[in-house]
């Protein structure tokens, strides 16, 4: 069980390595508009500036005001004062190297920001989840008990493949905050009713006496 979750954040981690390397500062911009047009489309103007400014503040509080972003840069590009410095080698780089990386970390803190996007939008469903989980849950709790009382087979199949249906939905949502693609935002509610579905018949086939 260790090695596949140490694989499957591994898997997550290149992704973002990938992305950061292979994207182009154009895509990523034209990914923020769409999921923007589209939250916009969806949610109304109001809830979508609401959403794009919880994401901006949670943004800035993690990697702006911590002064991790300027670190970052300051770390991979010198700054005028140090070319000075560096007598002979004032213009290493200037024109070639430090540009691509600059362009680099650019792709890769709009992804972040994408990122943190979408993780705000999956908390404006987590309202959603409950009360979609709540009677999958109860249904699936009514059913164990009947099956108690008249001694119906509990499926271990349907109770392990249900589980790992659980586990990957929440391992594909992770996955599809850092996607290089847009996202519909209708994909976050589907996802949750799969899970709530899931939950239901794991419930249902949980053996008769833990």
């Amino acid at each position: 069980m260790r090695r596949h979750v140490f694989l499957s954040v591994l898997i997550w981690l290149l992704e973002i390595v990938l992305v950061a390397a292979l994207m182009s500062e154009r895509w990523t911009q034209w990914i923020q508009d769409e999921e923007e047009r589209m939250l916009l489309e969806y949610f109304g103007p109001e809830k979508a500036a609401e959403l794009q400014r919880t994401a901006m503040d949670k943004f800035d509080a993690l990697f702006v005001r911590t002064g991790i972003r300027e670190s970052v840069y300051a770390y991979f590009i010198p700054t005028e004062a140090e070319r000075q410095r560096s007598k002979g080698f004032e213009d290493l780089g200037r024109y070639d190297l430090f540009p691509f990386l600059e362009s680099r970390l650019n792709v890769l803190f709009e992804s972040l920001f994408q990122m943190v996007y979408r993780a705000v939008v999956t908390a404006a469903w987590l309202p959603f989840l409950g009360v979609a989980v709540v009677p999958f849950a109860i249904d699936g709790l009514v059913r164990r008990k009947i099956r108690q009382t008249n001694f119906a087979y509990s499926s271990p199949v349907a109770h392990r493949y249900s589980l790992y249906v659980i586990l990957g939905i929440a391992y594909l949502l992770l996955v599809v905050w850092t996607l290089p693609v847009p996202v519909p935002p209708q994909s976050i509610p589907i996802g949750l009713f799969v899970v709530a579905c899931a939950l239901n018949v794991l419930l249902t086939n949980t053996q008769k006496r833990i």
